[in-house]
């Protein structure tokens, strides 16, 4: 079995790959988020892992702030993802973890998911089939093609094998705040030796 740090550092060897795959997919293709966006993050009901959330809940203990992030994820009156910042840029928002975000995060504008005719489509937001319209119906024919991107599913799988009892969807601050429980429960009666 693996101790936390071993998971952490199994998640973000996940989130490494799927960014390389990302950022080769964004640099073929075009494709990009319009700065300053976060429209995505303003979705309430956007559900994701506590496992997904472990290196953020990490850092939150290292920097000696999991108790006080418990606490107002506790209570927390909106559904908005608790490292979010809306208003901050002049059109959306910004990610205020955005190294430590989660998988969802990740996944979200440069995957596809598998369709129930067993077809990869894209997954990606109306300001990018708009705004670049030519780039997503190029890569909407290439994906009919064969063209291989990161598909959703098989990340989950992966990040689920790292750890299958913290794979549970939540809502996302649901995620975030069981992600700190395990951290601090983990620590709870041992000592950080190094941060990871």
């Amino acid at each position: 079995m693996k101790s936390l740090p071993e998971k952490v550092q199994a998640v973000k060897r996940v989130y490494t790959r799927l960014d390389k795959e990302i950022y080769a997919m964004q640099q073929s293709s075009g494709l990009h988020c319009l700065s300053g966006c976060g429209e995505c993050c303003k979705k309430p009901d956007i559900e994701c892992t506590p496992l997904e959330f472990l290196p953020l809940a990490l850092e939150l203990y290292d920097e000696g702030r999991a108790e006080q992030a418990w606490e107002e994820l506790q209570n927390q009156h909106n559904n908005l993802c608790y490292v979010f910042r809306p208003h901050v840029t002049n059109f959306g928002g910004l990610c205020n973890a955005y190294p430590n975000r989660g998988l969802i995060c990740r996944l979200f504008g440069f995957t596809a998911r598998t369709n129930k005719e067993g077809q990869r489509e894209l997954v990606t937001c109306k300001f990018i089939k708009e705004e670049q319209a030519q780039a997503f119906i190029k890569v909407t024919e290439e994906l009919k093609a064969g063209k291989k991107i990161p598909v959703m599913s098989e990340y989950y799988t992966r990040l689920t094998s790292i750890d299958p009892t913290l794979a549970e969807f939540y809502p996302i601050n649901q995620a975030i705040q069981k992600a700190l429980e395990v951290v601090m429960h983990y620590y709870a009666y041992r000592r950080r030796r190094k941060k990871t």
